[in-house]
């Protein structure tokens, strides 16, 4: 029994030292040029309320290069659908941002936005793993073959 006195706190400072050096909220970037993204649907507002029977809600799709402030995100599209295919054109390491928008069905030409989830985001509940996509173009294919 005197030994496991030793042994626990030896495994207890092991596993701390262990998981102390892995990064918090780091980024695992997939390399691509297009992928389908996909999140779970907003059924309430803000407040924890359920919405009008009617109500509209759609996604906005955000992309921004990783060395760019977040409030220069290019909007690539809207969709009522829970997923988007985002097809990458210019190389980069992007990241991706979604927001829910409430069109009330009493006023359809208004519009109230939720904030923006990142996909960098250590709010492991909104993004478990936080993720980003690298794009980079081919190279051009090799000319001039023959032999020497």
């Amino acid at each position: 029994m005197q030994n496991w006195k030793k042994v626990i706190p030896a495994l207890t400072l092991s596993l701390s030292l262990t998981l102390s050096a892995l990064p918090a909220g780091a980024v695992t970037w997939t390399v691509a040029n297009q992928s389908t993204i996909a999140w779970n649907e907003v059924v309430q507002t803000s407040e924890g309320k359920p919405f009008t029977e009617g109500d509209v809600i759609k996604y906005g799709i955000y992309i921004v290069d990783e060395n760019k402030p977040k409030a220069e995100a290019t909007k690539l599209g809207e969709t009522e659908a829970l997923e988007y295919t985002i097809t990458f054109t210019e190389e980069g390491r992007w990241l991706i941002g979604i927001e829910a928008i409430r069109i009330p069905v009493a006023s359809p030409t208004d519009r109230q936005l939720s904030a923006k989830t990142w996909s960098d985001s250590t709010d492991v509940a909104a993004v478990p793993v936080p993720f980003g996509f690298v794009y980079f173009a081919a190279p051009a294919e090799v000319g001039g073959l023959g032999p020497k």
